[in-house]
């Protein structure tokens, strides 16, 4: 009986040390991009979407783009080329997952031409880290910053909201100080991230699916709570 007892639980500790291991041996896919990207004079990596698949143990996903420039030759001139890609989906685990579920749309690691480097502390809303460069705009009458022609995609990747000098002014501080930067904040809401108006108006599906989620999640949280304080209480009132 002992002998039978012993072979059950092989696969079950196996299946359950392999359960381990995927939960926290995922790495995050930000680090090896941005060490694969560094070869490049200037990259951004943007957290373009997330997924979670529903079941006894959910499954976490992100997807990243990824916007590197480099200097070639074309038609006997020096210029920067920019190229744009999507990565595929990389499954992580849900600690990974947390803490780029709020960027959606905004940068989590860059380089600039000058060689300086952010991360997830520094997330701001891509594009923005092009703002105020000469080489690819300038400041108009009214104060708001217009790309040139070749590099208007810059601003449609900020879904075409337009900067101005106060709210880029705003964007250097919190990346000097080292804290991420939402755009400006009207009503208590921010203009970019998962949450921010401007993501909801560019993806109005996404945004619902998210805030749906979100508020599930906070509904079975409370709902754990409760029950954690009622049996606390029963367990108190036996005592006496």
């Amino acid at each position: 009986m002992q002998k039978n007892a012993r072979w059950f639980w092989i696969p079950v500790l196996c299946l359950l040390g392999g359960w381990l291991i995927g939960c926290g041996g995922s790495s995050d896919p930000v680090q090896k991009l941005s060490k694969d990207l560094d070869r490049y004079p200037e990259y951004s990596l943007t957290v373009d979407d997330l997924r979670v698949d529903d079941g006894f143990f959910p499954d976490y996903f992100l997807r990243f783009k990824i916007l590197t420039a480099s200097g070639q030759r074309v038609a006997g001139q020096d210029t920067v080329v920019f190229q744009e890609r999507t990565t595929d989906w990389y499954e992580v685990e849900e600690g990974i997952y947390a803490r780029y579920e709020n960027y959606v749309g905004m940068v989590v690691a860059s380089k600039s031409k000058d060689g300086r480097r952010t991360d997830v502390r520094q997330a701001h809303p891509a594009g923005y880290q092009y703002v105020g460069n000469p080489q690819y705009g300038h400041w108009g009458g009214g104060g708001f910053w217009q790309f040139y022609g070749q590099y208007a995609f810059m601003r449609s990747m900020m879904g075409g909201f337009g900067v101005n000098r106060n709210d880029w002014g705003n964007y250097q501080r919190e990346r000097e100080r080292g804290r991420p930067y939402y755009g400006p904040v009207t009503n208590g809401r921010p203009t970019f991230g998962s949450k921010g108006t401007q993501t909801q108006k560019a993806r109005p599906r996404f945004y619902q699916q998210h805030t749906a989620r979100q508020q599930r999640f906070s509904s079975k949280a409370q709902g754990r709570m409760g029950r954690t304080s009622s049996s606390w209480g029963r367990g108190s009132s036996r005592g006496k």
